[in-house]
């Protein structure tokens, strides 16, 4: 599903709330020299726990093409189109760029696409929780 960028701001709804596991469209904005974080509309999986944070703001992570994928690179969770249809491609989720945006006007109804099992919603924890710098949380504690 290509991004809808022939909906107009004046025709978003907001009806659904976004919620844990929830792949939206989102726009990143204009990419800007020497810049490393994503840029432009790609999709993005909410990945806070929307019932307990502040109302109208969530967490994402972007999504991009496996072709982007870096062999051993621990912050890339890959997603196959097979275990989730709705994407285009398989993809990587890009757990190393975390970004807080507001649910309004950022992720409309209008820009969710499916909302991922926590079958692969578990492949994303572990390394976020890295990313995050608790992995005390996530490592083998009988390995030391």
């Amino acid at each position: 599903m290509p991004f809808p960028a022939h909906i107009k701001l004046s025709s978003f709804t907001f009806s659904r709330y976004p919620a844990w596991g929830d792949v939206y469209w989102y726009d990143f904005g204009t990419p800007r020299a020497q810049q490393h974080t994503m840029a432009e509309p790609h999709l993005a999986v909410v990945v806070s726990d929307t019932k307990v944070t502040l109302r109208g703001t969530v967490l994402i992570i972007p999504l991009s093409g496996a072709e982007h994928h870096q062999p051993g690179y621990r912050f890339h969770v890959l997603i196959k189109k097979s275990d989730c249809p709705q994407l285009d491609k398989d993809s990587i989720v890009k757990v190393d760029q975390v970004y807080c945006v507001p649910t309004q006007p950022g992720l409309p109804d209008q820009y969710y696409l499916t909302h991922l099992d926590k079958k692969i919603m578990a492949q994303i924890y572990e390394p976020l929780l890295r990313v995050l710098g608790v992995n005390y949380l996530v490592d083998d504690k009988s390995a030391g």
